[in-house]
C-alpha cells in the first residue's frame, strides 16, 4: 500500500510540474519590419497575420528556436534578405542606447564647434535599436546549434533587401554621403574618389560593418592592408583635434552607428 502511495504522489507531481510549465510558457512574437510581403496561410499555432499593410507578426505559444523564425519569416517574403544586415531587436533592451545617445549629443553639444555640432544633429535624426549579437545567416543558425538560440518574449525582426551602397559620415567636411557600392573597391578607393580632387586625403577613418563589427582603420594611405566594406556599411570621419576629456568621443559615435536601424 505505501508503494502504491509513493507512485500515487509520484505521478501526481509530475502532472502538476507539465500543467504548471504549460500554464507558465511565455509566448514570444516577432513581428518583421519594413519591407513588402505576401501574405500565407500557415498553422495558426505557428503564425498570426496582422491586418493588410500592416506589419506580419509571427506568434508562437512559448519560446522558439531563432532558426524557426527565419524559416517563418522567410516564407512571408518574396524577395531575398540581406543576411548580414538583419536585425533581431529587443525593445526591452532600448534603455541603454538612448542613454548612450543621450551622453553622445551632451558631449557633442558641450563642445560646440561646427563639426560637433553637426555630428549631433545628424546623429538625433538617426534611429537606434538595440540589436541582438547573433549569427542571422539562416543556413549557419540552421546546422550550428550555438547559432540557434531560443527566443522568448517580444522582439522585432528587421529583414533588408542587399543595399547597393556604402554610407560616409564625415565630421571634418560637415557631410553625410551615400556612394554607389563599387565591386573590388576598398576604403582607400572610396576615401580616393571623394576627396582626392580637393587635393587631401584622410589617414584615419571608423568602419561599421553591416553585421556591427566596429574597428579603426588607421595609416591608411600607407599601410598596405586594404579595407573592404560590406554592403550598407557606415565609415566615419571623425571629430579631429578633441581636448583629452572627449578622446573616446569618436570611437562612443562608432560603436553607437552600429546600433543604426537603417541609414
Amino acid at each position: 500500500m505505501t508503494r502504491l502511495l509513493q507512485i500515487f504522489i509520484l505521478c501526481s507531481c509530475v502532472f502538476v510540474s507539465l500543467i504548471s510549465s504549460t500554464t507558465m510558457a511565455e509566448p514570444t512574437k516577432v513581428t518583421l519590419l519594413h519591407k513588402p510581403f505576401l501574405q500565407k496561410t500557415l498553422s495558426q499555432e505557428q503564425i498570426a497575420l496582422s491586418y493588410p499593410q500592416q506589419p506580419v507578426t509571427l506568434s508562437y505559444p512559448q519560446e522558439v528556436r531563432l532558426s524557426q523564425v527565419l524559416t517563418d519569416a522567410y516564407a512571408q517574403l518574396d524577395y531575398q534578405p540581406y543576411s548580414i544586415g538583419t536585425a533581431l531587436i529587443d525593445l526591452s533592451k532600448q534603455q541603454p542606447i538612448d542613454e548612450k545617445k543621450h551622453a553622445i549629443l551632451k558631449q557633442l553639444r558641450d563642445i560646440n564647434t561646427p563639426a560637433s555640432n553637426y555630428i549631433a544633429k545628424k546623429l538625433n535624426s538617426l534611429h537606434f535599436v538595440y540589436r541582438e549579437r547573433i549569427e542571422t545567416d539562416p543556413s549557419k543558425v540552421r546546422v550550428n546549434p550555438k547559432y540557434d538560440p531560443m527566443l522568448k518574449g517580444v522582439y522585432q525582426l528587421f529583414l533588408p533587401k542587399r543595399p547597393q551602397q556604402i554610407f560616409m559620415i564625415n565630421a571634418d567636411d560637415q557631410n553625410y554621403l551615400t556612394l554607389k557600392l563599387t565591386a573590388n573597391s576598398n576604403l582607400k578607393d572610396y576615401l580616393a574618389e571623394q576627396f582626392e580632387a580637393n587635393r587631401y586625403t584622410y589617414d584615419s577613418a571608423w568602419i561599421i560593418q553591416a553585421n556591427q563589427d566596429v574597428y579603426q582603420a588607421t595609416d591608411i594611405q600607407w599601410k598596405g592592408r586594404l579595407y573592404f566594406l560590406s554592403p550598407g556599411a557606415i565609415v566615419f570621419i571623425g571629430l579631429t583635434d578633441l581636448p583629452e576629456k572627449y578622446r573616446d568621443l569618436n570611437a562612443d559615435i562608432a560603436h553607437l552607428l552600429a546600433f543604426l536601424l537603417e541609414p
